[in-house]
This record gives structure tokens, C-alpha cells and sequence, in this order.
């Protein structure tokens, strides 16, 4: 029988060679998507950005749309395009536009570049998880000045370079803009909130590392309550119940604890305008709670 399924297996390939038969590489279809590069002229690097369409987009038909931005580039795009467009008809149609690095730029470059543009300026890292952080700065080579800090720059492009280029040739609602994050990028997202120069007004957070900045979250949110009486935006936050008992997630990261601890500042500032929901996602994750994330904040955000 064994020497039956060898014989097969060879004429098989055989034939193949004989014929000439190859794979050949093709496009991939991208359906209501489209894909841009952006040289920065603040920050001095490239982005990739890609549109995904709302799901009833019919271009000159008038309508303004709102627009979801999803940090980490090529890296998480597709999932939260592919999950609008599982709510057609349960949510309102929004453009979702990724911003960040290419699939083709790599691993590496991808995490040095989001520790850079995630992370708030003026942090030390003398803290355990700054250590950490530093540690693979070091090994990813990250330029000079270059390994933390870079929220507020990557904030300032977003909002000042891509959002005015990206409304003037698609029509994207500039007052109806939303910002989704995951881990660091859900930092980051947290960070934004709190920023004046913020033009979003709906937030989608999964499993947020609050150890970044050692407290940095907490100083920024008690900033903006001393300044302001309002905080006029909807929010989402969530994690997988699992993550809590993760030694580097939660130990170091402080993912749920700080998730927690944010949440419940800001249910005790009692703003008019804020429109909270938290939940923790029983038997989840880091990586599997992203999905369940992205859909349920959809949903609670943006439903018809």
C-alpha cells in the first residue's frame, strides 16, 4: 500500500512538471477598498493607509458617512473591515480607514514603529515595563530618539495630514470620526481621548496597555477633568476575562486592572455628554477578544 501511495505521489508530479502546470500569483481582490501610501511630512516616515467603503457607498450620491480610523495598519484592518461589513443594516454605514504600516514592511518594523507612534512623550522607562519596552527598542534597533514619545506626533499627522487629504476625496463626516485600538494601539486610543487636538468622538478600546507611561492615562484624564466639566464622546472598552490572570498581560501590562481603573475615574467624573460601556469578554484573551471587541463596539457605537 505504502509503496502504492509513493508511486502515485511521483507520477503525480511528474505529470505536473510534464505539463508545465505553475502557480501564479495574482492580485488580491480587494472589494470596496482602496489603498494608499502617505510620506508625512511632519514625522519623516510612510504610512500605509487603506478606505474600506460603507456598506451602501454609492460615490456621488451626496451622503457624508462617518469614519471608523483603526490603528496598526495592514496588521488589523481587515478584521475590523470584514466585521462592519458582517453589521450591514444593524449599524449605521462607516467608512473604516487604517493607518500605520504595510504586511510588506515586516514584523519588526511594525513593532518598532507602533512602540514609537503608541507611547506618550516624557516617560522615563525606568518603570519594569519601560525596561521591557526599552529592551526591544534595543533589539529592533530603533533610531536614536526614536524607541517612545511619539503619541503626540503620530495624533498631530493624523489629524492636521491625512484627515483633511483623505475627507477631500472621500465623503467622510469630519464631525462623526471614531478611533479603534488594540494593546498598545488601545493606549494610545485611551491617550487620544484626553487630547485637545482629539477630532474623534467615538473610541473602540481592546485590552489597552496601561503600563505604558507608568500612570501617564490617569494624569491625563485627571488634567482634562480639572480643565473641563464634559467629556462629550462615546466609549468602549473591553478585554477578555482571561488576560486578568496572565503574569505579563496583566502583571506587567496592566491591561485589565488599568482598563478597570480608567473606567471607573471616569464613571465617577458623572459627565453629561460621555457615553460609557465596558465589558469583559468571559473565557477570551489578548488576541482572540479583538474580534468580539471590534463587533460589539460597532454595534454599541454606531447602531442605526
Amino acid at each position: 500500500m505504502k509503496t502504492r501511495f509513493v508511486v502515485a505521489m511521483f507520477l503525480l508530479g511528474a505529470a505536473a512538471t510534464a505539463s508545465g502546470a505553475q502557480l501564479q500569483s495574482r492580485p488580491v481582490p480587494n472589494r470596496g477598498v482602496e489603498s494608499f501610501t502617505f510620506q508625512s511630512p511632519s514625522m519623516g516616515v510612510r504610512f500605509s493607509l487603506n478606505v474600506g467603503m460603507p456598506s451602501d457607498y454609492k460615490p456621488g450620491d451626496g451622503k457624508k458617512y462617518p469614519a471608523l480610523f483603526v490603528t496598526d495598519g495592514d496588521f488589523a484592518f481587515g478584521s475590523v473591515y470584514e466585521a462592519a461589513g458582517t453589521l450591514a443594516g444593524a449599524i449605521t454605514p462607516v467608512f473604516v480607514i487604517s493607518v500605520g504600516t504595510a504586511l510588506a514592511e515586516g514584523e519588526e518594523e511594525h513593532t518598532r514603529r507602533r512602540i514609537y507612534e503608541f507611547s506618550p512623550p516624557g516617560w522615563d522607562r525606568k518603570d519594569t515595563f519601560g525596561e521591557l519596552v526599552s529592551q526591544f527598542c534595543q533589539r529592533f534597533k530603533s533610531p536614536e530618539g526614536r524607541c517612545t514619545g511619539g503619541a503626540g506626533k503620530f495624533l498631530h499627522a493624523i489629524a492636521t495630514e491625512m484627515i483633511p487629504l483623505l475627507a477631500a476625496r472621500f465623503p467622510i463626516d469630519t464631525a462623526q470620526l471614531g478611533l479603534f485600538g488594540l494593546s498598545a494601539g488601545g493606549f494610545f486610543t485611551s491617550w487620544v481621548m484626553f487630547q485637545q487636538e482629539s477630532p474623534f468622538r467615538k473610541y473602540i478600546i481592546s485590552s489597552p496597555a496601561m503600563a505604558y507611561g507608568r500612570g501617564e492615562i490617569y494624569r491625563q484624564e485627571a488634567a482634562w477633568a480639572k480643565a473641563h466639566k464634559d467629556l462629550p464622546i462615546g466609549v468602549y472598552l473591553a478585554s477578555g476575562v482571561l488576560e486578568a490572570a496572565d503574569a505579563q498581560l496583566e502583571g506587567v501590562g496592566e491591561i485589565v486592572s488599568g482598563m478597570s481603573r480608567l473606567a471607573g475615574l471616569l464613571a465617577g467624573r458623572n459627565y453629561p455628554g460621555l457615553k460609557m460601556t465596558v465589558e469583559y469578554h468571559p473565557g477570551m484573551g489578548h488576541t482572540d477578544v479583538v474580534g468580539t471587541t471590534v463587533v460589539r463596539g460597532l454595534r454599541t457605537l454606531y447602531a442605526r
